[in-house]
């Protein structure tokens, strides 16, 4: 790529540079280049990471290498081979900058304080008009976005692979911390892989089950650094280190933009299957509609439902024998007597509360709870069995009516 040095303003003939200006600016490349890299090091400096000698000799030579490009294409004799590579070689150093971890930011400051310094020198000097200050403005722009680019372009290579390099890494992490072989991983073998994909080992983890997107222009989550995900399993899960620290839950929900999605228990790291299981456990429940809510759902918090739903049969057995005496009722008129009893049960036999949570009249609740005295006789004042009914009264409405058949 080379460059016209001329502008052509509004209603003006064009402006061509001067030839001589690059050998008038070149005695000052090493002036320009050092005072590049001191901008560079004083702001490196006051964000408390000083640069070491070797990286600024390497930032060193990329200014000088870029300031000498310049002058060679302003015509002070033939272009030289460092120009015609000038793409080639900051495509590489942004290469490098990427491996190493490192933005581009060194790069911009050093071109932008070698560019302020040679504009005042320039501004001083008689010999160069205005139109040629503006000339060379454009230019100096146009060189400026050439490098610029070039070094993005490697910088962007170079972090598009690793980062997908990661991606595999952390897959295979959570693969293994996931296997459901019923043996541990060895700790040296799982401390190599944890290193290899930059993820600091925690004690305790919680496995999330995360909503699988059904197109194509669903927004992937961005999800904590820290967190293990993987979008591509056919059950697409991560792992959250230390669940119960302070503002994790909040980041994961954020991190989602409001999908919803199941959390298991916090269980120690090699336990880590156990979790995914139990989240698995909720997510049925939230498909077969027993569960319901938005957001992160916690296993921790849906206990009971989890609990009565693990052997159905045997809860509608129980069922059935313990509300035996509703049996010879009407359909409607078990589920109002059904409710009343676990409305009294549950408000602690005040009839006025569970009128209440029943909205209708302490009175309608006082006759149909002698109703029920009569029905279930003293098993009503024995704390077994006003137990035993209240867990089945609320099985049912859990579990609907299939507890009935």
């Amino acid at each position: 790529m080379s460059y016209r040095l001329r502008a052509e303003p509004r209603g003006a003939p064009a402006t061509v540079l001067p030839p001589a200006l690059g050998a008038r600016l070149r005695p000052l490349v090493p002036h320009l280049t050092e005072e590049a890299v001191d901008g560079i090091r004083r702001r490196a400096e006051a964000q408390s990471h000083p640069l070491d000698p070797a990286y600024t000799e390497t930032i060193r030579r990329a200014i000088g290498t870029a300031v000498h490009a310049f002058l060679d294409r302003l015509g002070d004799g033939p272009v030289s081979e460092r120009s015609d590579t000038v793409t080639e070689t900051f495509r590489a150093f942004g290469a490098g900058e990427a491996r190493q971890g490192r933005t581009l930011e060194c790069l911009h400051t050093g071109m932008r304080t070698s560019v302020a310094a040679a504009w005042r020198r320039l501004a001083r000097a008689e010999s160069i008009d205005r139109d040629q200050m503006a000339a060379l403005g454009e230019a100096i722009f146009a060189f400026q976005e050439e490098i610029s680019a070039a070094a993005a372009e490697g910088h962007a290579q170079v972090r598009g692979a690793g980062v997908e390099a990661l991606r595999r890494r952390r897959s295979r992490l959570l693969e293994v911390l996931l296997a459901e072989s019923g043996t541990e991983p060895d700790p040296r073998a799982l401390s190599t892989l944890a290193r290899a994909a930059r993820w600091r080992v925690p004690e305790r983890v919680a496995v999330a089950l995360l909503p699988q997107e059904d197109s194509a222009e669903g927004a992937a989550p961005v999800l904590p650094s820290d967190v293990l995900a993987d979008l591509d399993r056919l059950e697409p899960c991560a792992l959250v280190p230390d669940p119960e620290g302070p503002g994790r839950l909040r980041s994961l929900e954020r991190s989602l933009r409001g999908s919803d999605a199941v959390l298991g228990p916090t269980v120690p790291l090699e336990r880590a299957p156990v979790s995914l299981s139990r989240a698995r456990e909720l997510a049925e429940l939230v498909r077969a509609g027993v569960v319901s809510g938005r957001g992160v759902l916690r296993w921790n918090d849906h206990l009971p439902e989890l609990l009565l739903s693990r052997d159905t049969d045997l809860v509608a057995e129980m069922a059935r024998s313990r509300l035996a005496p509703l049996e010879g009722m009407r359909a409607p008129q078990r589920e109002r007597m059904a409710d009343t009893l676990l409305a009294w049960l549950a408000s602690g036999f005040n009839a006025n509360e569970a009128a209440e949570r029943l909205r209708i009249h302490p009175q309608t609740v006082r006759y149909r709870m002698r109703q029920l005295e009569e029905l279930f006789g003293a098993r009503l004042r024995e704390p077994g069995a006003r137990f035993e009914l209240e867990l089945v009264l609320r099985a049912r409405r859990l579990l609907g009516p299939s507890l009935d058949e």
